[in-house]
Order: structure tokens, then C-alpha cells, then sequence
């Protein structure tokens, strides 16, 4: 009988983020086979419109797993909206560590 071995396994989850002043949309993946890990986190970022819904894009962020330590990269957009962004991305970044275990 010959031998079966999982080498890679990933899963990749969506996510919608908001709070008072962004929505964000995105996904990230964890490498299932070593005990959830993260591997990376994108999201694009949107303002509220009035109604509290979804409106103007505004830019996007991409965030890898480097030496313990994710690093982001954001797309062009003026400070006002990468802080927006970064506290985004505090909060996220809780939400999914929390769900895989991690601190």
C-alpha cells in the first residue's frame, strides 16, 4: 500500500471589518498544517456612506508573516486615511489572531 502525506494545507477565510469611519473587506490565510498560523492578510478599504453601508474605495493593504512579525504594505492614499487603515488594522489583526489561537 503506497504512502498519503499531507504537505500543505491552507485555509482561507473573508472578512468585513467596520467600525465608525471604514469598512474593510479582505481575507486571510493560515497554514492549517502548522497549527493555524498566519500566513497573510489583505483587505481593501472603503469610507461609509450616510447610510452606513459601503462607499468610496479608497486604497488597500497587504500583510505578510516575516520573521514572527506580520509587515504591511498600504497602497497610495493620504495619512488621514492610512491612520483610518491602521487602527482598521489593529483591530483586525486581534480578531483573526484571537480566532487562531495566537497572541
Amino acid at each position: 500500500m503506497g504512502t498519503f502525506t499531507i504537505t500543505s494545507s491552507k485555509l482561507n477565510s473573508q472578512y468585513t471589518f467596520s467600525n465608525a469611519s471604514i469598512i474593510v473587506t479582505g481575507n486571510y490565510v493560515v497554514d492549517a498544517t502548522s497549527g493555524n498560523v498566519l500566513q497573510s492578510v489583505q483587505g481593501s478599504c472603503y469610507r461609509q456612506n450616510q447610510d452606513g453601508e459601503m462607499g468610496e474605495y479608497f486604497g488597500d493593504f497587504n500583510g505578510f508573516m516575516r520573521d514572527g512579525e506580520i509587515k504591511y504594505s498600504l497602497s497610495e492614499m493620504t495619512r488621514r486615511d492610512s491612520n483610518l487603515v491602521w487602527d482598521a488594522i489593529d483591530e483586525i489583526e486581534q480578531n483573526i489572531m484571537g480566532q487562531n489561537g495566537e497572541e
